[in-house]
């Protein structure tokens, strides 16, 4: 018998599953931000074309995003699963990860998504005056509560994610990494505070086999441009001379393999077998595009060519 979609990522999310590409892409996008018709048919798309997971935060689009997902989740059980994000308020900052805090906005998180049991549950951002111990108790009690079936943190500096991960190891859980990671490295300082996952946080999602959530893989559409531009009134934190290097690798790719430089950069992120591309798509075309890059197979060699030009 077929296995359902979440039966599909539950494996795909073990460690049995790392090394398919198929169904690793996530879907992200400006939930609650667009009308509800459009929302609905680009996650009816996604889930036609294989794809598993949804991904939003309780704090996008001021609190609407998991508003806007939740009515086509109910009408359509068990066909994506969802991967949401606990800890900022709903101007984007971080709030303080106490327990009840935590489980009031879950609880808030399940009504608004309309689901029994969210797939994926992430802390937004570090609480760094609390102890790693106290945080992983957390996490654990919304395993135990029938609230959440996966665990995972976002933009923690590497050192405390290695903590958590020890401490989750220790109650029986392997965490979910989420940070910003895609063939364009940028510019901390111009990142807004998040953290891309640099060669620290990859050491320890490597070591421990952590799923990897790469959210902006294809660097906010850099690859498909030609001139900078501003995001969020600041400079384009992609936008530096070794990208600019790696994009005219990417376009030159894209030529002799007959396709476009950002699925060429799309296809180097699906190359590392334990990342999901998070891909913040608009359109279904968009979507189409996307998941082109899952027939390109990359050599090694053309990877750590597009990378470091060698």
């Amino acid at each position: 018998m077929p296995r359902s979609p979440l039966q599909m990522l539950d494996g795909l999310l073990g460690q049995e599953g790392m090394e398919s590409a198929a169904h690793r892409f996530v879907l992200g996008g400006p939930f609650g931000a667009e009308p509800a018709e459009v929302s609905a048919a680009r996650l009816a798309h996604f889930a036609d074309a294989g794809g598993l997971l949804v991904e939003t935060s309780h704090s996008y689009a001021k609190g609407q995003a998991e508003v806007a997902i939740g009515p086509w989740l109910r009408q359509n059980p068990g066909t994506l699963g969802v991967a949401t994000k606990v800890g900022h308020d709903f101007t984007g900052a971080d709030i303080p990860l106490s327990r009840d805090t935590v489980h009031g906005h879950v609880r808030a998180a399940l009504r608004s998504l309309g689901v029994e049991t969210i797939d994926v549950l992430l802390y937004h951002c570090d609480d760094p005056d609390r102890p790693v111990a106290e945080l992983a108790d957390t996490l654990v009690s919304l395993v135990e509560a029938g609230y959440v079936r996966r665990v995972g943190a976002s933009n923690w500096p590497a050192q405390r994610l290695s903590a958590l991960t020890a401490e989750l190891a220790e109650r029986g859980h392997t965490p979910v990494a989420s940070y910003q990671f895609s063939l364009a490295e940028p510019d901390p300082a111009h990142l807004g505070g998040s953290l891309h996952a640099d060669r620290a946080v990859l050491d320890v999602v490597g070591e421990h086999r952590l799923p990897l959530l790469a959210w902006s893989s294809q660097a906010r559409g850099y690859f498909a441009r030609t001139e900078p531009r501003e995001i969020n009134g600041r400079p384009d934190p992609y936008d530096t001379v070794d990208n600019r290097h790696r994009r005219r690798r990417c376009l030159e790719l894209a030529d002799q393999l007959g396709t476009r430089p950002e699925t060429v950069a799309l296809a180097w992120t699906l190359h590392h077998p334990q990342v999901w591309p998070s891909i913040g798509a608009r359109t279904t075309e968009q979507i189409d595009r996307s998941l082109e890059a899952r027939r390109l197979q990359l050599t090694d060699a053309q990877v750590g060519w597009l990378r470091h030009g060698r």
